[in-house]
């Protein structure tokens, strides 16, 4: 790394300048290559990241192939939030550059981060890329760049992991995905911020950037800082091991995609048999895979995954269907085939399974009713759910929307509650 210690000013400018160069071509990237057909896009922010971007792709390439998107989520105070997007005008206006502002709807965030139930940071994420995406297509870009650095890829790798990410996660940030492009990746914040003060350019810094409430936030403030005093050498193995759980991933993303769903009228389906035949790392692609053509609202939970990829192919001789939902699919296995559809009345065709609570070890799982399900009695032995429910004379169009509790950690995964005092009948509690 450079410092403005070691570097003159000149050289400080120009040895950030070849990392951005050096960046574009390992995505693929070459200037030579830009406006011959179409232009590069960036999308600025108004922070130090972006910023530093935008000056240094100026610098390589002048203004007349560039084009400028910034996004304005309305998250923040409104003098806030606008005057970041006013900031970025601002500084292209310098240049001659034009600046597309597209200003999300006061709300619009919010109410996506309840559809999606991943939390405002996905929610402003998934509605700022659909911006950017709309913009490459209005504007007939080559690619647009995005000003992820090396900070924000150890951000998100440590994420990641305490998120509990697998190989499809635990790669962090791509260099390249489709149009966007990260050139920055391999640049440090601090060299960012030296290179701006070299040109004597002005940030903008977002207030919630101190929020710890946000993860990557505590990561970045408390996590790293912690990693470098105690645990030094961490982000060259981080780096390396995020490197390796990307090949992984991309090696078992092409084994599952050599497999193919069939199209019903409202669903995906495939043989069991074929299912069962993959390895379980297989399986979960397969099922996100089928999960993402049907749109569904939301991540679906891995605790529901993970149920239906441990589901045995010998149900040929049952009645009943195995079948778990959440988020609006349901995903069954039945006459040995393995279904995922979107459910037409989620509070009565489908069932439901979600985490709701993971306190000192332990892990509670509200779900509906599943074939075989019993629960202990006063007397130590165990009775059928579906026996209770009969004593019970549950309607079978509530069989599905009554909640059992079940504690994942004990052994044996018992069922904990019958919650039918929901719909108006009886509760079952183990005691």
């Amino acid at each position: 790394m450079f410092g403005e210690n070691i570097l003159g000013k000149g050289d400080l400018l120009a040895a950030f300048e070849e990392k951005l160069r050096l960046g574009l071509s390992k995505c693929g990237l070459s200037l030579d290559d830009v406006g011959r057909k179409s232009p590069l896009g960036l999308a600025v922010s108004g922070g130090a990241d972006s910023l530093s971007l935008l000056r240094g792709l100026v610098s390589l390439l002048g203004t007349d192939v560039l084009r400028v998107i910034t996004v304005n989520h309305n998250i923040r105070e409104e003098s806030e939030s606008a005057g970041d997007a006013q900031f970025v005008v601002k500084v292209c206006s310098l240049f001659g550059l034009p600046c597309k502002v597209v200003t999300i709807p006061r709300g619009k965030v919010f109410d996506e981060a309840k559809k999606r139930g991943h939390g405002i940071e996905d929610a402003a994420r998934s509605l700022r890329y659909q911006a950017f995406s709309a913009f490459c297509e209005e504007e007939k870009l080559c690619a647009l760049c995005l000003a992820h650095n090396q900070n924000d890829l150890l951000e998100t790798l440590l994420m990641r992991f305490l998120q509990g990410s697998g190989t499809e996660g635990g790669g962090g940030i791509a260099r390249r995905r489709g149009l966007f492009l990260r050139p920055l990746l391999d640049v440090d914040r601090k060299e960012i911020e030296a290179y701006l003060r070299g040109l004597g350019q002005e940030w903008r810094t977002d207030a919630t950037n101190s929020d710890t409430a946000y993860l990557r936030n505590n990561v970045r403030k408390n996590l790293m800082p912690f990693l470098d005093t105690h645990f030094k050498g961490w982000k060259t193995a981080l780096q390396n091991g995020g490197e390796k759980a990307r090949a992984d991933n991309e090696a078992l993303q092409e084994l599952a995609e050599s497999l193919s769903w069939e199209r019903g009228e409202n669903e995906f389906f495939m043989t069991a048999a074929d299912f069962y035949a993959q390895s379980p790392a297989v399986r979960r692609r397969l099922l996100y895979r089928a999960c993402d053509m049907l749109s569904a609202d939301g991540r679906i939970p891995f605790s529901l995954v993970r149920a239906v990829i441990a589901w045995q192919n010998d149900d040929s001789d049952k009645k009943d269907t195995q079948a778990l939902s959440a988020r609006g699919l349901e995903i069954s296995l039945k006459s040995g085939k393995i279904y995922v559809k979107k459910c037409q009345n989620k509070a009565t065709e489908c069932g439901f399974l979600d985490i709701i609570e993971e306190d000192s070890g332990s892990v509670l799982l509200r779900r509906s009713l599943q074939s075989g399900d019993v629960v202990r009695t006063k007397d130590g032995k165990f009775k059928s759910v579906q026996k209770i429910f009969s004593d019970w004379k549950v309607s079978a169009e509530d069989k599905n929307r009554i909640p059992l509790i079940q504690n994942l950690s004990q052994e044996g995964q018992p069922i904990l509650a019958i919650l039918g005092s929901e719909l108006g009948y009886s509760d079952w509690i183990v005691k």
